[in-house]
């Protein structure tokens, strides 16, 4: 008794408050826009009709880039590319950036302020164990940079972990959102290409991305590899 007293009190009490409020937020909205998401996915003429125009096409898709976002094993691409089909190339950039940072600063904040019992819940147990090493690592920033900077390496992944480093808010927040654009405005070109009907266009970027994201994949691999060995 003493011990199922001690797990239902304080800190523990608010994870699982907290736990479940957001796996209750994601289901309701992964209710209502999960139909959507999946077409941004499959079909993204489907998707442009659904999220009809004007602003509250922009709040409807910076919803589920958050989504995207919170779902880490949701592969951010389809949603980025279909914000460069329905949106065009800067406008998709920029709506895509905005939900990015929402959902980033949310999990940032939550892992930071529940620590690494809320990670270990949200993440895979193979993820932790490949990004262990970013606790004991002196350049964050650095490493931070590069990892989000690659095409390839799970950002959205890397996003839950973060929070229970070192790095300062301002700081992640600054290295997380700027350094996605390069992944972020490359999905978006091929896009709005494939809008165009530029089809030899969004064929080249999409098999010039798959090598770059391949090799970035790799990259994180072995970071993470040679870290967890020293």
């Amino acid at each position: 008794m003493g011990k199922l007293k001690n797990f239902f009190s304080g800190r523990n009490v608010y994870l699982i408050i907290s736990v479940t409020v957001l796996v209750a937020l994601l289901l309701a909205g992964s209710f209502l826009i999960g139909p959507m998401l999946a077409d941004a996915v499959k079909d993204p003429q489907k998707f442009r009709e659904s999220l009809g125009s004007g602003f509250e096409s922009y709040l409807i898709f910076i919803g589920i880039q958050i989504l995207q976002v919170i779902f880490a094993f949701i592969p951010g691409e389809a949603v980025e590319f279909a914000a460069g089909y329905v949106f065009g190339t800067v406008l998709g950039t920029v709506l895509c950036l905005i939900g990015v940072a929402i959902a980033t600063a949310l999990v940032f904040g939550l892992t930071r302020l529940l620590g690494r019992k809320f990670t270990e819940i949200m993440l895979d147990k193979k993820d932790l164990k490949k990004l262990k090493f970013l606790n004991d690592e002196k350049n964050l920033e650095w490493i931070f940079a590069i990892l989000y900077f690659i095409i390839g390496t799970p950002k959205d992944v890397i996003t839950y972990f973060a929070g229970i480093t070192k790095i300062r808010f301002g700081v992640f927040m600054a290295i997380s959102t700027l350094c996605r654009i390069p992944s972020i405005l490359t999905s978006a070109i091929a896009g709005q290409a494939l809008g165009e009907e530029n089809y030899i266009l969004s064929i080249i970027i999409f098999a010039v991305s798959a090598v770059v994201a391949l090799a970035g994949y790799f990259i994180y691999y072995k970071i993470s590899k040679r870290k967890e060995k020293n």
